[in-house]
């Protein structure tokens, strides 16, 4: 497997002139730049924006970033600094992360301009601040709409539980580590044996696999290829309970889940970490997250 998530963070200095801090004591956080598809621009999002409530910084995210959260969510966060601004600032310290918990990466004492580089995958930033988190990630109406007129002509809620399970494939076949087939069917089987009248809803970036592999069973649903990425993951959101496979995308379905004592059940390494990147099991996974070798709550 492929290892592209290092673990490594480094630091990059960036100075105006030779004071480190100014006279102001203020921090600010800065998210100029984001990579990869929708889970992982949640996360960059919701770590930065996390860090601000936090330390109660000063704000900065890129306009783009903000349109493009605005295609789906109902993000309306107010006092962002501008782009302006940024030119005040003597310093600006980046970072570089992926998934690892940097313990204090603002300086209280001092001034402090911080800018987010890399993924941030660690739930400890926001996890504080989830209210704040959600209701910045509210999806829109219109989306909200679609899916749930697809999940009322598939499912009878006064009969069956819904459980949404998240299969992705795509470029991970051959950068990333997949979840095995085995483990969804396993995992289609605890709910079944907890919940009996089960009805699954299957979204993908390979919904053809999927269709053939599990869409055979009458118990089970792919979305429609007409929907996008913001659909399926509000599809998620929408579902009673979660079975989780390799992958941010999904997490974010999980995280954003409207029954907040919805059951999580997500594939991982032996020792818990995730199945397809080196990242601390404390820091990728919430403690309300389970796998399915220990279904029970995790600390």
């Amino acid at each position: 497997m492929l290892n592209i998530y290092s673990q490594t963070v480094y630091d990059v200095q960036v100075s105006k002139n030779n004071n480190l801090f100014n006279d102001t004591k203020q921090c600010r956080i800065i998210l100029r730049q984001r990579g990869g598809r929708l889970g992982n621009l949640l996360f960059m999002f919701a770590s930065a924006y996390g860090l601000s409530l936090t330390h109660s910084c000063q704000l900065y995210i890129n306009p783009d970033i903000i349109d493009e959260l605005q295609t789906s969510f109902e993000t309306n966060l107010t006092n962002l600094l501008l782009e302006s601004q940024l030119n005040d600032f003597t310093s600006i310290k980046k970072i570089y992360n992926h998934c690892s918990y940097i313990r204090n990466p603002v300086y209280s004492n001092n001034s402090y301009s911080l800018e987010l580089d890399g993924y941030w995958q660690v739930h400890k930033y926001f996890i504080d601040h989830m209210e704040q988190i959600r209701e910045q990630l509210r999806f829109k109406q219109s989306i909200l709409d679609r899916v749930q007129n697809f999940l009322d002509k598939n499912i009878n809620k006064n009969i069956s539980t819904s459980v949404g399970i998240h299969i992705r494939r795509g470029d991970f076949l051959l950068l990333r580590r997949v979840s095995s087939d085995k483990y969804i069917f396993d995992a289609m089987s605890h709910f079944i044996a907890k919940y009996h009248s089960v009805i699954f809803v299957i979204v993908s970036d390979d919904k053809e696999y999927c269709r053939k592999t599990f869409g055979q069973k009458k118990n089970v649903f792919v979305t429609p290829d007409s929907f996008s990425a913001a659909d399926d993951l509000a599809t998620l959101t929408l579902c009673e309970h979660i079975i989780l496979t390799a992958g941010s995308y999904g997490w974010w379905g999980a995280f954003l889940l409207h029954n907040r004592l919805g059951d999580v059940l997500t594939d991982s390494k032996s020792d818990h970490t995730p199945i397809d990147v080196d990242c601390r099991v404390d820091d990728f996974f919430p403690p309300w997250f389970s796998f399915l070798n220990n279904t029970n709550k995790t600390n």
